[in-house]
């Protein structure tokens, strides 16, 4: 009788074991049907992990809401989950799904389930995969009597391939559509942002994201560039930095012109998220482009599909006036787009922007961007806060 009852108990428990691995299994082919990518799955006796990134959503919190029906669809356990979200294959948050209180909880934080389950084999990997991305610019300026604004208009295609785990290669082109009182060179076909850039995070868990990128930057620089930001343990509260040793560069066409002296830029700010409103307040001090000095306040509000801020700086300098502003960006739709296997996929860039100079300042406090597809939306993708609000 304790034989059979011992046998009846141990097939229970395997088939107990069976069930949750083929539970496993599923979600991961439903996350795979809805288009996530670098998908990973691991089952320890304490909880359920997964690694996935939103591939087919331009906004990762509208794919993380996806995620979260489907786990709560096929998920009868009560065991945690913890849902790793990478970006480039590198991680940025977690989610983490307590079944008996169904509430979803979200950090910047990493814990020993990132280093068991990155072991695991991909699904529906990343790498070696090319998007081909129009990003819209209109530019302004109100410099003189008889006109309200010169307008330039171009329509930048960039290509962008995922080459290794936090690699990225882009190449942008410069398309002319109008040009009112804008540079001639601005009149012809040319090169944009060309950038080879690795994100990173650092191997001891100290909470650190980064990004190193080589290339030709927006506002006519070149060089190598370093950005990294750090989440406290109260995660409304970061730092950022960006740091860059830049050559001045053109392009007259396809021919690329520079001067090879090189000169170092640098900006630090500390940041403060409230998330009742979903706004991001940042003091940054700052190294500008032509070599003044100064302090930037910026305000900046998020929403589901756009983002609106306030700006003021005021340099060192002697001719550096207090200078104001507003930025804006928009996402442009299809908001999804399902890749189809290694096939170049086409598509509008993830936000389509504009900062609005308020005293026409056209000399100093210039700053610069490090990749095409860097903006104040996409900074604030992986915000926890912003995300726990998403998702709860």
């Amino acid at each position: 009788m304790k034989r059979i009852l011992a046998t009846i108990l141990f097939l229970a428990s395997a088939f107990v074991a069976f069930a949750q691995e083929i539970r496993i299994d599923e979600v991961v082919v439903r996350l795979v049907n809805e288009g996530f990518v670098n998908v990973r799955a691991l089952e320890t006796d304490t909880h359920q992990v997964y690694t996935l990134e939103c591939d087919s959503y331009k906004i990762p919190a509208e794919g993380l809401i996806r995620v979260r029906q489907l786990v709560e669809g096929n998920y009868s356990g009560d065991k945690p989950v913890k849902i790793i979200v990478t970006n480039m294959n590198v991680p940025e948050v977690t989610l983490n799904y307590d079944p008996a209180s169904g509430r979803w909880d979200v950090t910047r934080r990493l814990d020993e389930s990132w280093n068991a389950v990155r072991k695991m084999t991909k699904v529906n990997s990343s790498l070696g995969k090319v998007d081909i991305n129009f990003y819209p610019q209109l530019a302004l300026k109100n410099l003189i009597i008889n006109q309200v604004y010169q307008t330039l208009w171009n329509i930048n295609p960039a290509l962008e391939v995922s080459l290794w785990p936090g690699m990225k290669f882009s190449y942008q082109v410069k398309l002319p559509i109008y040009n009112d009182g804008y540079s001639k060179l601005e009149s012809k076909v040319h090169p944009g942002m060309i950038t080879l850039s690795q994100r990173f995070r650092d191997p001891w868990n100290l909470n650190i994201n980064g990004k190193l990128t080589a290339g030709a930057f927006s506002n006519n620089r070149y060089g190598l560039a370093l950005e990294m930001i750090y989440y406290f343990p109260n995660e409304r509260f970061s730092l950022d930095t960006q740091l860059g040793i830049l050559g001045n560069c053109y392009f007259d066409g396809f021919v690329f012109k520079y001067d090879p002296r090189m000169y170092f830029r640098w900006n630090v700010a500390a940041n403060y998220y409230w998330p009742k409103t979903r706004t991001q307040f940042t003091l940054r001090a700052q190294r500008f482009l032509v070599g003044d000095y100064g302090v930037k306040y910026e305000m900046i509000r998020h929403f589901d599909r756009c983002s609106v801020g306030l700006y003021a700086e005021k340099g060192t300098y002697k001719y550096a006036e207090l200078n104001v502003g507003f930025r804006f960006h928009v996402t442009l739709p299809p908001y999804r787009y399902k890749r189809k296997s290694y096939v170049p996929r086409v598509n509008t860039s993830g936000q389509f922007g504009m900062t609005y100079v308020a005293n026409n300042e056209q000399y100093y406090y210039k700053e610069f961007r490090s990749e095409a597809s860097d903006n104040i939306m996409s900074k604030n993708y992986f915000n926890p806060y912003y995300l726990d609000n998403q998702l709860n």
